[in-house]
């Protein structure tokens, strides 16, 4: 597979390019940071086992991080925030391949959906809850979508929020700007590695085998509620508005929210989506209701 030259990450326009360089650097500074930070600190690990939730606050918050994302790092300013707001949290790190220990979101997207059915089993089993929410960065707002649709989570799960979700795939050129912004893994995708040995690279892509059979049934499933808050300055997801969804059904509740609707100046990035705070505020707004 072939990958775009630089400039090139999602225009062959090198003005473009340079345009938006300095959104992309510090959406990358932000993410190294937090990774920095959360290697730092063992408390950016805990989760909250073995303390059920309260009655204000019934359902626990199960967080799914992205592709090359983490459980500690891309959770660093949403774990406090939903704690603050009474909120029991619950993380997993999933899709780890053996051949790439410790980089994760790479693993086949079917399996990496039935690590998140059995996280959420463990979740209920241990809170007692009736459901949970799910808030899902980019790839972690797709395997949702698939484990509601096809692993039986419908009866498990209240709400959905999408921060930036991969919703309807992504493009080679997406992949690959996220890649080359990923810390210690810029020098694999420039030799082509991923795309030959991480079957989510290839099940991501929009024209994919796996994103038709997502996307067949509809966007959105009875019983569920959604929320997606997405940008304009994505630079993985294109075009950004793919990561809306439709309701399959009239009755079906969808909210999205385009970010530089609610903040006209704000240009967050894919990276940085997770950490800022107008798409904090809308991910506590869509778990209060």
């Amino acid at each position: 597979m072939s990958l775009p030259r630089v400039p090139g990450v999602n225009s062959d326009s090198a003005a473009t390019e340079l345009i938006r360089t300095p959104e992309r650097l510090s959406g990358n500074a932000q993410s190294v940071g937090h990774r920095i930070g959360a290697a730092l600190d063992p408390a950016a690990a805990e989760d909250d086992w073995h303390r059920p939730p309260s009655e204000e606050r019934p359902y626990p918050v199960v967080l799914v991080h992205g592709t090359l994302g983490d459980r500690e790092s891309v959770w660093r300013k949403a774990a406090p925030a939903l704690r603050a707001a009474g909120h029991r949290i619950f993380r997993l790190n999933y899709g780890e391949l053996p051949t790439l220990p410790r980089l994760y979101g790479l693993g086949d997207l079917r399996k990496s959906a039935g690590e998140l059915a059995d996280f959420v089993d463990l979740v209920l089993a241990d809170t007692k809850a009736a459901k949970v929410d799910l808030v899902g960065h980019s790839q972690g707002g797709m395997l949702a979508h698939h484990y509601l649709k096809f692993l039986g989570g419908t009866g498990k799960v209240r709400r959905v929020v999408g921060i930036a979700p991969s919703s309807h795939g992504v493009t080679v050129q997406g992949l690959t700007a996220l890649a080359r912004q990923v810390p210690g893994v810029r020098g694999i995708v420039e030799e082509r590695v991923l795309f030959r040995v991480s079957p989510a690279f290839t099940q991501l892509l929009h024209d994919s085998e796996f994103v038709a059979e997502l996307v067949a049934p509809g966007d959105t499933v009875d019983g569920v509620g959604y929320t997606v808050v997405w940008s304009t300055r994505d630079e993985l997801v294109q075009p950004p508005e793919s990561q809306q969804l439709l309701p399959a059904r009239p009755d079906h509740l969808v909210s999205n929210l385009c970010l530089q609707n609610l903040a006209p100046q704000n240009r967050t990035t894919h990276l940085a989506m997770p950490y800022d705070p107008v798409v904090l505020r809308e991910t506590l707004a869509a778990l209060a209701d």
